[in-house]
């Protein structure tokens, strides 16, 4: 009787401990230190994508290499569950039957025999991919957050001196095309000035990548064809990169509308361009402008941050020597770059990352070493009409002998403008003071046509001098130049249909353009 009921009670045990074993939701198993199934539970099985727990058991021989994304994990796991007995929370990604990768958190222990040499490992395995996916969203975020604040900060240090550089590069630019202009120069002093020219473009060039991730204020976009811009840039690289490099152009959509500025998004067709050049400059290899227009749900769009909804898709593929991911994590970092000093600047790739998520959009990129890089850039898809194409502005105005007031406290700009502007057939006085500048226009308010002020100035800023001189003749037009980042507004002014804003350096084409709007309009006429 007493056998009896110890065995129904035994019996009631194993029945109880099988109920958990199969019923349990986190996978239970037993395996052999070289790597063979023993006994696995349901939720195992359904975990490693098998229907029963026989199937598994009975198809995975080697676990290491079946089952393990990483098999020099599984030493890791043999050498702590040895050491210490047990293993608790190792994480570590495996291979499912269909082929699908998966987080797990595995907690085991090592059983033993009675000489004290393994038997068996037994434990508990849980699925954690839903975790890892979040905190690997999370940690995509905080990076593109650190990215934001880092550009941030640069951007505010380069602000605060791109006026001065602006007002060094206008000296140096107009001079230098003042002197160009001379039929006199000749021969070896033409060359250097023909290179200084070229320095300092290069100088205004860099200086406008800056500009690019510092200036606060948005740039003015218009409904354009990405395509168009594409095919553009493409022409220009075709004409650049060296025969070993083949470019490739496939636009697979009609629907390529964005919201942007279109030199922008010229500079982002270069930009790319030019860094795959220098990833195929010694072996050659095949560079791909690919556009196409798709649609973003929910999941595929939280990850950039970005709203769901269609998007044009720019991609840019290279054949390149590819990065290693530690670079990759940096190559948006302004002035992080691995060329060779001299050789560039590291500016390229961060400005391109600016323009694309101030515009609505997201840029990522794919590489590996030996094999290539891929960016991909989504900008929003727009169904507004296109906006007329942009006026050329090539050729110089000239005047007609049209008296100009000329306001600036650098020197040396002052006297070049006044060059610039007796070259283009204008009369002009100067003044180095405002004050002295509304003395002077108070003084005679008919004498002038026109006054270009520059805004940074002691005593009264550009823009304060603008709305004291509309106080004394109300149809007076004013163009304001500035080395500034953020360019003065006249939103408010009673006088703002006769106000405009250049920057510095001076494009002289463009204010020869700026002048006869203002000059040639009847007197007062808006």
């Amino acid at each position: 009787m007493i056998g009896e009921t110890s065995l129904n009670e035994l019996e009631e045990a194993e029945a109880k401990y099988r109920g958990m074993f199969d019923n349990a939701v986190e996978g239970i198993y037993q395996s052999t230190p070289d790597g063979r199934y023993l006994t696995v539970n349901a939720a195992l099985a359904r975990l490693y994508g098998y229907n029963q727990p026989d199937e598994l058991i009975n198809q995975v021989a080697d676990i290491q290499n079946e089952i393990y994304l990483d098999p020099t994990m599984r030493g890791q796991f043999q050498r702590q569950i040895e050491q210490a007995g047990f293993v608790r929370g190792l994480e570590y990604q495996v291979r499912r039957r269909d082929g699908r990768v998966i987080w797990i958190s595995e907690s085991a222990r090592a059983v033993y025999d009675t000489a004290g040499n393994v038997r068996y490992y037994e434990g508990f395995i849980d699925d954690i991919t839903a975790r890892k996916d979040a905190e690997a969203e999370r940690a995509q975020l905080e990076q593109q957050r650190l990215q934001a604040q880092k550009l941030e900060a640069i951007g505010m240090l380069a602000g605060g001196m791109v006026h001065d550089f602006n007002n060094i590069l206008c000296a140096i630019l107009g001079y230098t095309d003042l002197s160009l202009a001379d039929k006199k120069v000749t021969g070896r002093t033409r060359e250097n000035l023909n290179a200084v020219l070229h320095s300092a473009q290069r100088a205004k060039d860099l200086i406008g990548r800056i500009l690019t991730f510092s200036r606060p204020t948005e740039p003015a976009r218009y409904p354009i064809k990405l395509g168009a811009v594409v095919e553009e840039g493409v022409k220009l690289l075709n004409a650049m990169l060296p025969s070993s490099i083949t470019i490739n152009l496939a636009i697979r959509t009609e629907k390529d509308v964005v919201m942007a500025d279109a030199t922008e998004m010229h500079q982002i067709i270069m930009n790319l361009g030019t860094n795959a050049k220098h990833a195929m400059s010694r072996q050659g290899g095949r560079l791909d402008y690919e556009l196409d227009i798709v649609y973003l749900n929910p999941a595929q769009a939280r990850p950039f941050s970005i709203p769901p909804g269609p998007y044009v898709h720019l991609i840019v593929r290279d054949t390149g020597h590819g990065m290693p991911r530690e670079i990759v994590n940096r190559i948006f970092e302004p002035f992080f770059t691995t060329k060779a000093p001299g050789r560039g600047t590291g500016l390229g790739l961060a400005v391109v990352h600016k323009i694309v998520t101030r515009s609505g959009g997201h840029i990522h990129v794919e590489s590996e070493e030996g094999k290539g890089t891929t960016f991909h850039i989504h900008l929003p898809h727009s169904l507004q009409p296109l906006a007329p194409p942009k006026r050329e502005e090539n050729q110089l105005l000239p005047g007609r002998r049209e008296r100009i007031l000329v306001v600036d406290d650098e020197v040396p700009v002052l006297s070049m403008m006044q060059q610039q502007l007796h070259k283009m057939k204008y009369r002009v006085i100067t003044r180095a003071d405002s004050l002295a500048a509304l003395e002077t226009f108070r003084a005679e308010p008919e004498k002038f046509d026109l006054i270009i002020t520059d805004h940074t100035m002691p005593f009264l800023q550009g823009a304060e001098l603008a709305e004291k001189l509309g106080e004394i003749r109300h149809d007076l037009p004013v163009i304001l130049m500035t080395g500034l980042n953020q360019p003065p507004s006249f939103v408010g002014s009673s006088y703002a249909p006769l106000r405009s804003v250049v920057a510095k350096p001076i494009n002289f084409f463009e204010l020869s353009h700026r002048l006869r709007e203002f000059l040639d309009k009847p007197n007062g006429a808006e």
